[in-house]
């Protein structure tokens, strides 16, 4: 993507002004005593104005490069801002199952303005209507509105007889006769709309419909109905999302694919990170390719039983499951830029599970075999921990962990009390101690649970559609939590492998012939 950053015509020139030499006589020199050496500071760099000025300090061409100047055309980066805004919408339609389009603006300014300025025209249409003769010019204008709305947006070109119906009654020509001689009927017309909507609408908007059917003032009877027609337009929008879902999917991944093209092409150098991060990922598949202790001739193409379709599955499973393995994955591709957030929410779940089942493992093993296993007790704890561990960070690890260990030794004591079962102070402080061990990204018990929820997630991530899959040992305390975790990364890798599957392949390909040629 472009950077946004306007390209003025800098002049780059080798000469820069010099600074003069000081010849200075020995005798107006300084005692070489008291006489510190002063490394001289850069002077500032005079930056030319759009006005054309001749600068008197040009930036050196080692700063502002030899390449000339570049101009963006203001129209370029609006194109570019609508096609990003269109990807990212159709991506999150994409990738979350549950979208849907809301009813109530989610920007609290829009939603005032709209408010306001929609207040401000219904208090005019109230006092058209108050006049002796009414005014009926607003109402006039309102009703055409509706009719076009129902025409274009609620009913299919299949309702061939209700769009005769709504062409009749409310026919313009008619209407403007009616209303020129002050005999237009505006309730009547309200009620043929609302009855018209009723037979359209969703069953769970029939209470919103009967309310409209006793409402008797006009403004209350119109505003109602542009309300219920919006509401409608909504529930029609996602009713074709939701039976249309598989073609938007496809559609998402084609349309940005060819974004991603056109970013190329733009900036050749755009996808040097996501190269980076499938030879990452694919050397940790196949480590028998980067063994630099072969002899030169012994080095040969990898893995012949892998096809080069299940070489970009189990490398990118990889890849997936290392940008949530760390909080700062490096390097992170632009493939996946627009998921950024969302794999920064999915790392931070992964940190979670990790520290919760470990920090449950260590309570376990140290509280004794009678109460780990007494009802309910791993449970319960983990579903503390849980609700402690929420917003958890690694640069805050230690503070989250104090207050994991103190509630594991809180919940071990009282257990342990129920059951007659003494535990001792030593045990206490040891249970926290090895629990604050775990912000150590090395240690034992994190590296063991790390280890076995990154395979149960890599293998469901490799063949998502062989069911079921074993949870390893330890893994059913977050049993939900990680069904869960997994659930939304298996959507967003499928979508992003899916959309870049020859980009990947292609990659690859040329990671395998550069390990060969080594």
């Amino acid at each position: 993507m472009d950077n946004g950053n306007k390209d003025f015509p800098i002049g780059a020139q080798n000469g820069s002004k010099k600074s003069e030499s000081n010849n200075e006589k020995p005798d107006e020199q300084m005692d070489t005593s008291a006489k510190k050496r002063k490394i001289d500071e850069p002077s500032g760099l005079n930056i030319p104005s759009s006005s054309g000025e001749q600068s008197t300090n040009q930036l050196p061409s080692w700063v502002a490069g030899g390449s000339p100047a570049r101009f963006v055309a203001p129209d370029e980066l609006l194109k570019m801002s609508v096609a990003m805004d269109n990807l990212a919408l159709v991506h999150e339609i994409a990738i979350d199952p549950n979208f849907s389009v809301s009813e109530v603006p989610s920007n609290p300014i829009q939603a005032v303005i709209k408010e306001n300025m929609h207040r401000a025209y219904w208090d005019l249409l109230t006092e058209d209507l108050a006049k002796d003769p009414p005014d009926y010019t607003h109402a006039f204008n309102l009703l055409m509105e509706i009719k076009q709305t129902i025409l274009d947006d609620i009913l299919s070109p299949a309702h061939v007889r209700l769009r005769a119906e709504v062409n009749s009654v409310l026919d313009e020509n008619s209407l403007r006769n009616k209303m020129e001689q002050n005999c237009m009927d505006v309730h009547g017309i309200g009620r043929f709309v609302i009855d018209l909507l009723a037979r359209l609408c969703a069953p769970e908007r029939d209470t919103l419909v009967e309310k409209l059917r006793h409402e008797e003032g006009i403004v209350e009877m119109i505003k109602g109905i542009f309300n219920l027609m919006d509401i409608m337009k909504n529930d029609l929008t996602n009713y074709v999302l939701s039976t249309n879902r598989a073609a938007v999917e496809e559609y998402s991944s084609k349309f940005e694919y060819k974004e991603f093209l056109k970013y190329l092409e733009k900036f050749p150098g755009g996808s040097l990170m996501t190269k980076e991060w499938l030879k990452l990922a694919y050397l940790e598949v196949y480590p028998s390719t980067s063994d630099d202790s072969q002899p030169e001739a012994k080095k040969e193409k990898p893995v012949a039983e892998d096809s080069d379709d299940d070489k970009v599955v189990r490398t990118t499973s990889r890849g997936y499951l290392k940008l949530v393995e760390s909080q700062n994955p490096v390097p992170f591709p632009e493939t996946l830029r627009i998921d950024k957030l969302r794999l920064a929410a999915l790392a931070e779940k992964f940190l979670q599970m990790n520290v919760v089942t470990s920090a449950v493992f260590i309570t376990c093993n140290l509280a004794g075999k009678q109460v780990s296993e007494s009802e309910n007790f791993k449970k319960s704890l983990k579903d503390q921990l849980i609700v402690i561990s929420n917003d958890i960070e690694e640069k805050n690890l230690l503070d989250t962990l104090n207050a994991i260990s103190e509630q594991c030794v809180a919940t071990t004591r009282k257990c342990a009390s129920s059951l007659n079962v003494n535990i001792s102070d030593d045990h206490e402080k040891t249970l926290r101690e090895q629990i604050k061990a775990i912000s150590d990204d090395n240690n034992a018990i994190r590296a063991l649970v790390r280890s076995r929820i990154a395979t149960f997630v890599e293998e469901i991530l490799r063949s998502p559609s062989e069911v079921p899959h074993r949870l390893l040992p330890g893994l059913s305390v977050i049993q939900s939590e990680l069904c869960a975790f997994t659930a939304r990364l298996l959507r967003l890798c499928v979508h992003n492998r899916r959309t870049f599957f020859a980009l990947y392949r292609s990659m690859i390909n040329e990671i395998e012939s550069n390990l060969v040629t080594a």
